[in-house]
């Protein structure tokens, strides 16, 4: 239990930091590259990480899960690892065929090459990223320090080096080389772990099999928040879009710092279902409820200091979208104790598919229901329709659990 909490702790703290970074970069090249330069970099870096989530294909659930189901089986780690990473590898070679034939298409659109290649670089760093075969052996002191350190050093030099329009390049190669320099130590601990790597085409395909519905269950699971600002731009305008987005930058920050509680716990629930069923049932329920209580109180806490908050930030012009985010907030306690559910029961207890399947389901059901209600309460109706959707995905996930717990314990009796 002393690991676990330890893990947590610094999964916070690494999640902390990959807030923080972004946000000290923004002054720092925005104010050096100019309008034109700086769009180009954060253009090249939000596709190169989009393509990264592609590679990571949701192992570092699946992943991690085995790797802390087989932690004291050096020869299985091996075997995970090197089939984990060939399924990367695999998808490495899709991704770079869709892009060649999106550049022949539409190749007087893109910059410059060695632009381009930097963005691989940083695809490649972040997609390839062995943090799941840590947080599968709870082990993840030193890669978490590691990437920390490296990338406060990579905002030292941007700070130092980048200072005008010209030097967008040096900026894209100072993140780009920092982020893969971490990623090859990274794999050079995990090669130390388990000995040597080994290519399996044929073991890498099994993976995108067993990883597939948790891929779908984190795809899916994003899209009842990042869908928001589109469908508000599309259904109310871009100026509804202003009231939008800062409650919606509220509540995920809020959701995202919880995550790490969540992730801790995954590798150590997934061993402890083998080993005590019916007690870890009883501590997964106890994380979902307190992850539920813990919404109903930062959810009641925002929407009595929701006005402050906005007007504090963003301005007096920006009121509007505190009504906005009193709406909002409810999603907070549904959103947490559905993520619960999820990551601490139903995927250590095997149910990747009917889980995935429900959020997938839920996901479209949630833009319908959006976009239906916006027809007559505009911006208002987007959110009523995120938080009723969730509403409901709880109830389906919880009635999927009852009825695991009701034949568990009677198997039991039996």
């Amino acid at each position: 239990m002393r690991y676990l909490i330890k893990n947590m702790g610094l999964l916070f703290f690494a999640q902390l930091c990959a807030y923080l970074i972004p946000i000290l970069e923004i002054p720092v090249l925005a104010r050096a590259l100019g309008v034109q330069e700086y769009g180009k970099v954060v253009l090249i870096q939000s596709v190169a990480l989009l393509s990264s989530l592609v590679v990571e294909y949701g192992f570092s659930l699946s992943g991690s899960r085995q790797i802390a189901l087989a932690s004291g089986d050096k020869k299985s780690l091996a075997k995970i690892y090197g089939e984990i990473f060939s399924a990367k590898l695999l998808i490495v070679i899709m991704v770079l065929l869709i892009g060649a034939v999106v550049c022949l298409i539409q190749g007087s659109y893109f910059f410059d090459v060695k632009l381009i290649f930097l963005g691989f670089l940083y695809f490649l760093a972040f997609g390839f990223s062995p943090f799941w075969f840590f947080q599968g052996l709870e082990k993840i002191s030193l890669v978490v320090i590691m990437e920390v350190v490296l990338r406060f050093a990579s905002l030292f030099l941007l700070f130092l080096f980048v200072n005008s329009a010209d030097d967008a390049f040096l900026a894209l190669c100072i993140m780009s080389s920092l982020g893969l320099v971490n990623t090859i130590l990274g794999n050079a601990l995990c090669l130390k772990k388990v000995g040597r790597l080994f290519f399996s085409f044929s073991g890498g395909l099994q993976q995108l099999k067993i990883g597939f519905h948790v891929f779908i269950y984190k795809s899916s699971n994003n899209i009842l928040l990042s869908a928001g600002p589109s469908l508000v731009g599309a259904t109310s305008g871009h100026v509804a879009v202003a009231s939008y987005v800062p409650a919606e930058k509220i509540i995920r920050g809020f959701v995202g710092f919880v995550n790490p509680i969540l992730i801790g716990f995954f590798p150590y629930l997934n061993r402890q279902y083998l080993s005590s069923k019916q007690n870890t049932i009883r501590l997964s329920l106890l994380i979902v409820l307190g992850m539920f209580v813990a919404g109903i109180f930062a959810s009641s806490a925002i929407f009595f200091v929701g006005d402050f908050l906005i007007r504090s930030v963003l301005g007096q012009e920006y009121l509007v979208a505190s009504s906005i985010l009193k709406i909002f907030v409810w999603i907070i306690p549904f959103r947490l104790a559905n993520q619960a559910l999820g990551l601490c029961m139903l995927i250590p207890m095997g149910k990747d598919r009917i889980t995935s399947g429900l959020i997938m389901f839920f996901s479209i059901l949630s833009i319908l229901m959006a976009a239906a209600l916006s027809i007559w309460y505009g911006v208002g109706g987007v959110v009523l329709g995120f938080v009723l959707a969730e509403i409901f995905l709880f109830i389906a996930l919880m009635t999927v659990v009852a009825r695991m717990i009701f034949q568990s314990f009677n198997g039991c009796k039996k």
